[in-house]
């Protein structure tokens, strides 16, 4: 083993983006930035992602407003940072949505899980001006008659919607002819709402959570978290769960095709839609059972063919956390970013909710954890992911680069909170490499980048040792003289 710089202890700044390097310098920072409390008709945790419109980031809440536990449609104000209740939902505009904005214009569009006049939730808009209300389709009950006669056409709507021409489209993780979900549409210029397809479970999966992800010209591809070929086998009567996809034939008639079955073990059940990376590739986690709590997961458009590339064994449960299916992905530069619902040092056992933030590195296949979720419930508190089902939003403020994430528990007052993740912050290493080389590696900062060293701490001229490096790393050749370095981002 060669042998390796030493190098200065204490960070330093010394410019918009730029840190002297320490070997463990601050990772990205996770931040608490808002307080959600249910008392006085606040909003409670929302459970899917933030929808950016100017400075304010749109969002709906399962709890709290006026009507508790109805819940609301809110903001929170990225140059305040107060969060707003716009909107109380009652039972007659459906109740307890899952669902994000889908905004056009000036209304923001969403489902709810439950209410409306057949209380199997609804398709509505908010007027995101006035905080008008307004209900565009009522899910027909969940009975059996209805589901009999071919008249319920879907309840229980955890999904966003999804915009495809003057079309939008949504699941449901309930009702249809078999109870297992439906794929429906909404019509911009007519108001109709159609049932497209059931989602019976052995053909097309069943339980549907999430909406749709647009890749190219490839189609929109969403995620069942149950259903496929393993319906009804032992062990798993309900099956794992499955990819599809949505395309048009042409004539414009709606084609649904199950592309993935998923096998039981860490690989089944997933949660949220995929996420589209680079031009080929669709991202996912999935959930697992108590004993194989989750993977993630990549389907490759051109080869159609899938591989688990990241287990989460109940082995690191208690230190990185698992069950990363309960959330989606979210992509900046290489690097996918997630919740996992349990463990981390704040679990009280492998299965205990707590949680953990985290990101999946694509070329290195490797896990960071960012902060620990959980803990006691006060002001020092960050959240829990407790009851957490949703995505990151990437926002960009002033330059910089941020995903938030909403937390349904945890906080000042267990109602969940509002977090961010800082994507600017350093975080430097460094390691011994092959011929006597080190390696000088950094997360975070923005390309190009520019290393730079000198021989004493504070005295000097700093001298450039590589420029424009687009890369998060340098390997350079070892010496027994001390040396300091810094690496210079953009702001």
């Amino acid at each position: 083993m060669g042998k390796v710089h030493r190098l200065v202890l204490t960070a330093i700044l010394a410019g918009p983006g730029c840190l002297l390097c320490p070997p463990a310098a601050s990772a990205q920072i996770v931040e608490k930035v808002a307080d959600l409390n249910i008392a006085g008709g606040g909003p409670g945790g929302p459970l899917d992602r933030f929808t950016q419109v100017g400075t304010n980031l749109w969002f709906t809440t399962a709890k709290g407003g006026i009507f508790d536990p109805r819940g609301t449609v809110s903001r929170y104000d990225l140059v305040t940072h107060e969060v707003t209740v716009v909107a109380s939902l009652g039972n007659e505009q459906g109740s307890s949505p899952e669902s994000s904005l889908l905004v056009i214009e000036n209304e923001g569009y969403f489902t709810t899980k439950s209410g409306g006049t057949g209380n199997a939730g609804t398709i509505a808009k908010i007027n995101l001006i006035n905080g008008v209300v307004t209900v565009l389709y009522n899910f027909p009950e969940n009975s059996p008659e209805n589901r009999a006669n071919g008249m319920q056409t879907g309840s229980t709507s955890r999904s966003g919607l999804t915009r495809i021409g003057d079309e939008l489209w949504a699941t449901t993780s309930l009702g249809g002819t078999s109870n297992r979900g439906t794929i429906v549409k909404y019509d911009l210029t007519s108001g109709v709402t159609t049932l497209v397809t059931n989602l019976d479970g052995p053909m097309l999966g069943g339980q549907a959570f999430d909406g749709f992800t647009a890749a190219g010209t490839n189609g929109w591809y969403f995620t069942t978290f149950s259903g496929g070929s393993t319906f009804a086998t032992p062990g798993l009567p309900l099956g794992a769960g499955t990819l599809g996809r949505l395309t048009f034939d042409e004539a414009g008639h709606a084609v649904i095709s199950r592309l993935v079955d998923l096998p039981d073990g860490y690989t089944q059940f997933p949660g949220l839609s995929p996420t589209w990376v680079g031009d080929n590739s669709l991202y996912f986690a999935t959930t697992g059972p108590n004993d194989a709590p989750g993977a993630i997961i990549r389907y490759d458009l051109d080869t159609g063919t899938w591989t688990n590339l990241f287990s989460f064994p109940q082995a690191t449960a208690l230190e990185i956390g698992s069950r990363p299916g309960y959330s989606g992905l979210t992509e900046f530069r290489g690097d996918l970013y997630f919740i996992n619902r349990q463990g981390g040092t704040n679990a009280s056992s492998p299965t205990a909710t707590a949680g953990t933030v985290m990101k999946y590195n694509i070329a290195s296949n490797t896990v960071t954890k960012l902060a620990d979720l959980g803990g006691p419930v006060g002001p020092q508190s960050l959240g829990s992911a407790s009851g957490f089902f949703g995505s990151g939003t990437l926002v960009e403020e002033n330059g910089r680069h941020y995903i938030y994430y909403p937390l349904t528990a945890g906080g000042a007052y267990n109602n969940g909170t509002i977090i961010r993740i800082d994507l600017a912050a350093f975080r430097v290493k460094i390691t011994p490499e092959p011929g006597q080389q080190i390696r000088l590696s950094w997360d975070g900062g923005y390309p190009p980048f520019t290393v730079q060293q000198r021989t004493h701490p504070v005295e000097g001229d700093w001298e450039n040792v590589a420029q424009g490096l687009m890369d998060r790393f340098l390997v350079l050749p070892a010496t027994n003289a001390a040396a300091y370095y810094q690496v210079i981002g953009q702001p």
